[in-house]
């Protein structure tokens, strides 16, 4: 049924959302100390096994893909980020390296879990204007057909399904709360404030389009955070500077806690084969 009443003011009606593929981020340590103390056979065996999976991973997989990515510090050597249409497939491609010849030196150090997510505070609060959310029938009707006409949408497809850009081979990639400290708590915030605080977000992130590609990939449910960030850029500066602009925007001057970042370069093909000779060297 359709209300003329305020919208709820009470935190308990959340933005509508759409998932798209799966992710999984994983980080990679080379054990140089063992790879050294090992049989020189053993070690390159364990260094050839990785630079395999790490060609086959950037050759793609469809549906989704896989991508590669030195590191600089953060106390590991790689990140791989994988993207898969099913959970199923996300676990095939993340056991992989856990079942590879190079387990015993290549070290996978952390591994986060998330789906690409997208939030429609602006639907969410159109809606809730037109339909009362506490007719619980007409309300996921209404909501179900608005969320089907959202996926009917290129655009919206191409951000559930994210591809690899290939002229920006920088990524950022760190995981992130929105604070519930008392009288600093998002999820008591009212529907519109927090709409409001994301809309103003977002013209930030737009800002910065051509430069940046964003993910966001959401974990409640799924990991110790609440969300993933992905960034990738034509140059790792961008990163600093998107950064710091959005750490001046209320909804992450207030309300958001950041875990650790870490940046990296995407491998090209023939760069796997050298983890041979840098292996050598070490």
């Amino acid at each position: 049924m359709t209300t003329g009443r305020p919208l709820p003011h009470a935190s308990e009606l959340p933005p509508a959302s759409i998932e798209g593929w799966y992710v999984l981020h994983q980080s990679i340590e080379l054990d140089w100390a063992g790879l050294r103390g090992a049989d020189p056979t053993v070690a390159r065996e364990a260094l050839r096994s990785f630079a395999a999976l790490a060609e086959k991973w950037s050759a793609g997989s469809e549906p989704g893909w896989s991508g590669v990515y030195r590191v600089a510090g953060s106390g590991i050597d790689f990140l791989i980020v994988h993207f898969r249409d099913t959970f199923d497939r996300l676990i095939e491609a993340g056991s992989e390296i856990h079942l590879s010849a190079s387990d015993d030196h290549i070290l996978v150090r952390d591994e986060y879990l998330s789906v690409v997510e997208l939030g429609l505070y602006a639907l969410t609060r159109e809606l809730a204007g037109r339909i009362d959310p506490g007719d619980r029938e007409a309300w996921a009707a209404a909501l179900a057909d608005a969320l089907a006409e959202e996926r009917r949408k290129e655009y919206v497809r191409r951000r559930l399904e994210p591809r690899q850009p290939e002229h920006m081979p920088y990524v950022c990639y760190y995981p992130m709360d929105k604070r519930r400290n008392p009288g600093q708590n998002w999820y008591r915030l009212s529907l519109e404030e927090r709409a409001e605080l994301m809309a103003a977000h977002g013209r930030v992130g737009r800002s910065f389009a051509g430069r940046i590609l964003q993910v966001i990939s959401g974990s409640m449910g799924l990991d110790d955070w609440e969300w993933a960030v992905t960034l990738w850029a034509a140059d790792p500066l961008e990163f600093k500077a998107i950064i710091s602009e959005m750490r001046y925007d209320e909804a992450s001057s207030e309300y958001a806690e950041f875990g650790p970042f870490t940046v990296g370069k995407r491998m090209a093909a023939e760069e796997f084969e050298g983890l041979l000779s840098s292996g050598a060297a070490r």
